[in-house]
């Protein structure tokens, strides 16, 4: 390319942009006008009031690790013949954490097993969790699955 060629393509690419000065503030509309001196934002830092992912990573494993034991729920139904032999289904529950890791309130939410003991003895397996210390209660929900042999 000669001089002369290069010298137009950088002429055009600086019209192009329109001269404009990046700090210029276009007063058709067409954006967003910040107020640098507004004092309305709730400026609080809630940062320690936040659940961490970690933290509900250890939730998760305490629910997990409690699999087995809400299983035999389930057989202890069977076997009472509360529910028939080869039952298989779920039970979905809400669950409240308060701040020093003890479930303050674990509802049913759903379940898919007619007889009530299933579900009262899941609620209080979960209850007997020992959770990890959060900032502040959550609530948060867990499904378990059970089969009968």
């Amino acid at each position: 390319m000669t001089k002369t060629s290069l010298l137009v393509v950088v002429l055009a690419a600086t019209a192009a942009c329109g001269g404009k000065n990046k700090n210029d503030v276009e007063e058709s509309g067409g954006g967003a006008t910040i107020d640098t001196q507004a004092t309305t934002a709730d400026t609080t830092d809630r940062s320690s009031q936040m659940v961490g992912p970690e933290k509900m990573d250890e939730i998760n494993r305490a629910l997990q690790r409690k699999q087995m034991i809400v299983s035999r729920c389930l057989a202890s139904a069977v076997e009472s013949g509360d529910e028939p032999k080869n039952s298989h289904g779920k039970v979905t529950l809400e669950i409240s954490i308060s701040p020093s890791g003890q479930a303050s309130k674990v509802n049913v939410i759903k379940s898919s097993f007619k007889a009530q003991s299933v579900s009262d003895c899941v609620v209080k397996k979960v209850e007997e969790i020992a959770f990890p210390e959060l900032p502040k209660q959550i609530e948060t929900s867990w499904t378990y699955a059970m089969e009968a042999n």
